[in-house]
């Protein structure tokens, strides 16, 4: 691990535990670097071991930290929270097995004093650089990351493939969020997106 110390934040793209699709962006100087857990490796066990390496002080990741209300029988909608809707996000029970996983590592990250953070690249990629044109689910073209990293006044990422770009936009969020300019979906009693 070449950063020993602490970070100020970390933006993570969170994948089924044994794909190879969990990846980390952090920032070294003027430079974006990328950690990928390796495909068949227990990815939860990995970033557990990273974030204890890393200290960062605050995460962004892509994957839903809260269930909705209706499970704690406050509502009727089982499938969807607030912030999903206007997100237009997927419901946190269709992931399932992803949204327990990360339930989990955000409560135990939370009880180290990290702030954990749920972010949406899809949303922001919506809302600001609709423009563009992006894909779901496919490469971004480096041009298009340019003009991204451009417009948040960053250097340019270089990012592998999407899980890696996804990481990088979760990475944007928390400068986002920082800053006070994120968008912010949900409400606090069951769970916030930020985008």
């Amino acid at each position: 691990m070449a950063n020993q110390q602490t970070s100020e934040h970390i933006g993570i793209d969170f994948g089924a535990r044994s794909s190879g699709n969990t990846v980390v962006c952090e920032r070294s100087g003027s430079l974006f670097r990328f950690h990928r857990c390796a495909k068949g490796e227990d990815s939860d066990a990995w970033l557990r071991a990273f974030v204890a390496r890393l200290k960062p002080r605050a995460i962004y990741i892509d994957a839903p930290l809260s269930l909705p209300k209706a499970f704690y029988d406050k509502g009727t909608d089982h499938f969807f929270r607030v912030a999903d809707h206007q997100a237009k996000g997927m419901s946190p029970m269709f992931l399932g097995g992803l949204t327990a996983r990360a339930i989990t590592l955000c409560k135990e990250w939370r009880g180290l004093g990290i702030g954990v953070h749920e972010a949406y690249p899809a949303a922001l990629i919506r809302q600001e650089w609709s423009v563009l044109k992006v894909v779901s689910g496919k490469a971004i073209p480096k041009q298009k990351l340019r003009i991204m990293a451009g417009m948040v006044q960053l250097p340019p990422p270089d990012p592998a493939d999407r899980h890696e770009a996804d990481a990088w936009l979760c990475w944007v969020i928390g400068v986002r969020h920082r800053a006070g300019n994120a968008s912010v979906f949900g409400t606090k009693d069951e769970g916030l997106i930020l985008a």
